[in-house]
């Protein structure tokens, strides 16, 4: 799954950090969303990107499928 947002994007200086705790661009951020859903992906065998767009942000969920 992938989300797109053409808003202003994540400033580069923020992208290193982006998924670690407490990390957060915004004034009233805690800056564990990210990390949380990231911990969350992996731990189910998945992924959690970000790919900078001009304008914009994408991040981009990977799970694995499992037939049952």
């Amino acid at each position: 799954m992938r989300v797109d947002d053409d808003g202003p994007g994540v400033p580069e200086s923020l992208q290193p950090q982006l998924f670690e705790p407490f990390a957060t661009g915004r004034a009233d951020g805690t800056g564990l969303g990210l990390a949380l859903a990231r911990e969350v992906a992996l731990a189910h065998g998945g992924e959690l990107r970000h790919v900078a767009l001009h304008p914009g942000t994408r991040f981009e969920l990977e799970l694995p499928w499992r037939a049952s």
